[in-house]
């Protein structure tokens, strides 16, 4: 069995309380040994806000959606 299927099938609440404590703690000092960078979990809104009001149109949009509907017909 390959390391991301045992991964899938680990259960934790097998584990008592102190063994998770353990665990995490072991966890956090691999994370740390390996110098592994925790990446923070942002929604689609927050992480598209960063590109608001950066892309500069020559043509308004609701114009330009109504000359190509025009070219359809």
């Amino acid at each position: 069995m390959h390391t991301e299927e045992k991964l899938k099938r680990i259960d934790l609440e097998l584990l008592p309380e102190e063994a998770r404590k353990e665990l995490l703690d072991f966890y956090e000092f691999l994370v740390e040994k390996y110098g592994i960078v925790k990446k923070e979990r942002r929604s689609k809104a927050e992480i598209i806000s960063k590109f608001a009001g950066i892309l500069k149109l020559s043509v308004d949009p609701l114009e330009y959606q109504r000359s190509v509907r025009e070219e359809w017909n």
